[in-house]
């Protein structure tokens, strides 16, 4: 298939594309590149002049010729512009919001790629606990993006808060906090700081964000899509509103979310055993510590030793998360964990179990 610079042809995974000729995704050149879209991901490849991409589609791949004037990077070069114009020599954050499926993560990996490309060193937040990519669910990812990419999880996230959760209900303040503390932690690294939110922008969503926005203090908000209520909420605050035109990308259907869920948990866990002494362990529940006798006694459903069967958890060493594993049981004097982290005196807990064969998730009430 031979296409023009005016064309964006939009691959919805899983999919290997190769690229014959020049060709940007996201504003990263790809040219004589093959480029993997993962399952539930879409991205605008756009040619410049003639070029040719070959395309393999896996079950439930697609590929479809789209307008430039509703997909590609023509959507949000302005924004660019003005966010790049505005970090200029001093330290910035900048805050995405938006419903699901309105191109959040995407947007994010264009900006960053737009600084990378001016010399600029941006680093990445993803503060969606449900459905991220820099870290697993119920966890906070930060990284340093030395490179251009065309998806977010093609990082190797270097920072972690563990929230043990995913959704935010009942956890909104606490989720506010860790976004806090991870953006104190990756923000002296670079240049910029752009903090990636969940879609879920309406109703108790919107004081939720500006929850977040009060705790982060942004220079400037970006809001994708036409959400009314959700751009208003953010007029008159002390950052930059920004509106942005959502992207073209397809929807994600339940099981696409869901099995891109499975396999960020999975990716995460490993394939490793270990089996710890108890007395070596402090475990940790929204920032609770708790000790072995507690757990074994426990005052709240989620840490009945039955229910930590199973769950997912993060591994702390130093105070930092280093980590994460499945406990695959417990006794008296010992936990046992799945993980290929060597060595942790941390269990940070959660409300996440996954079944015995890895498929399903489960909320322990």
């Amino acid at each position: 298939m031979s296409t023009t610079a005016a064309k964006v042809r939009m691959i919805k995974g899983p999919a290997t594309v190769t690229v014959d000729g020049a060709c940007d995704v996201l504003g990263s050149d790809v040219s004589g590149k093959t480029i993997t879209v993962r399952a539930g991901k879409a991205l605008p490849f756009e040619p410049r002049g003639r070029c040719r991409l070959r395309a393999r589609l896996g079950r439930g791949g697609s590929m479809w010729l789209a307008d430039p004037a509703k997909a590609g990077v023509s959507l949000w070069r302005g924004i660019t512009q003005e966010l790049t114009d505005l970090v200029g020599n001093k330290k910035t954050t900048v805050m995405l919001v938006g419903e699901t499926d309105t191109g959040k993560s995407t947007l994010s990996v264009y900006l960053a790629n737009v600084m990378l490309n001016r010399g600029l060193v941006p680093c990445i937040v993803d503060g969606d606990i449900g459905q991220g990519d820099l870290a697993p669910p119920t966890s906070i990812g930060a990284a340093v993006l030395p490179r251009q990419v065309t998806d977010l999880r093609d990082v190797d996230a270097s920072l972690f808060e563990f929230v043990g959760s995913t959704s935010p209900a009942g956890f909104d303040r606490f989720v506010a906090k860790k976004l806090r503390s991870i953006l104190d932690r990756v923000g002296p690294l670079g240049d910029t700081c752009i903090v990636n939110t969940d879609g879920y922008a309406s109703d108790g969503g919107i004081q939720y964000k500006l929850m977040i926005a009060s705790e982060l203090q942004p220079d400037a908000i970006v809001c994708i899509g036409d959400n009314p209520e959700l751009l208003g909420a953010f007029q008159g605050g002390p950052w930059q509103v920004l509106h942005a035109t959502p992207s073209g990308q397809a929807s994600k259907s339940r099981y696409e979310r869901a099995s891109r869920r499975l396999d960020q948990f999975l990716r995460y866990v490993g394939s490793g055993s270990h089996a710890v002494e108890l007395s070596r362990i402090k475990f940790v529940y929204m920032d609770r510590l708790f000790s072995p006798s507690e757990i074994l006694r426990p005052p709240i459903v989620q840490l009945e030793p039955e229910n930590l069967k199973r769950m997912f958890v993060g591994l702390g060493s130093a105070g930092q998360i280093v980590g994460f594993g499945i406990i695959t049981g417990i006794t008296p004097h010992s936990i046992f964990v799945q993980t290929d982290v060597g060595s942790f005196d941390r269990i940070y807990l959660g409300n996440i179990r996954l079944s015995r064969d890895r498929a399903v998730e489960v909320r322990i009430a």
